[in-house]
């Protein structure tokens, strides 16, 4: 698949920001690439089920960052992909993931959600509810002093004085 995807050329361009491990931001310049490709399910199994459609993306960082690994990914997806401007989309998508990964480690390791003891649905319900408005807080909190450690308390949060 990765050769497939090698000999297309490239599609467009799109900036990203990145920070290095120290936590600098930098920006950073991917090439787009992508194309349809069919996958095909193992030797074993391909007298029972036909080849799967998919697109193959792969944004790979143009230029040496110095101070870093480059970016380079490589994402298949059954969504359309007829631009580049949908495959920035899917990248997008996919650099969110993090994001959401954030969100429920607070929620199930630092709320606990999966620990509660309610036995009606209703009531749990509720709780989750209450956990989630938590969980997203505590995530924006993060988000907020990563994006500008130095900032005073006043500014990321007024209610916190």
């Amino acid at each position: 698949m990765s050769d497939e995807v090698s000999a297309v050329q490239v599609e467009g361009l799109h900036r990203v920001e990145t920070r290095n491990a120290k936590g600098h931001s930098s920006h950073a310049l991917l090439e787009i690439k992508y194309c349809r490709v069919a996958v095909l399910p193992s030797i074993g199994k391909r007298s029972r089920y036909p080849a799967l459609h998919a697109t193959a993306i792969h944004a790979t960082e143009r230029g040496q960052s110095t101070d870093r690994k480059p970016n380079k990914w490589k994402l298949i997806t059954d969504s359309p992909v007829h631009s580049p401007r949908d495959a920035v989309e899917k990248l997008d998508w996919y650099a969110m993931r993090w994001e959401i990964e954030m969100f429920h480690k607070i929620l199930k390791s630092g709320c606990k959600a999966e620990e509660s003891r309610l036995r009606s649905a209703d009531r749990l319900a509720n709780l989750i509810s209450v956990f989630c408005i938590l969980s997203w807080r505590i995530f924006w909190l993060t988000m907020i002093n990563r994006q500008t450690p130095d900032a005073p308390l006043q500014l990321r949060s007024p209610r916190l004085r």
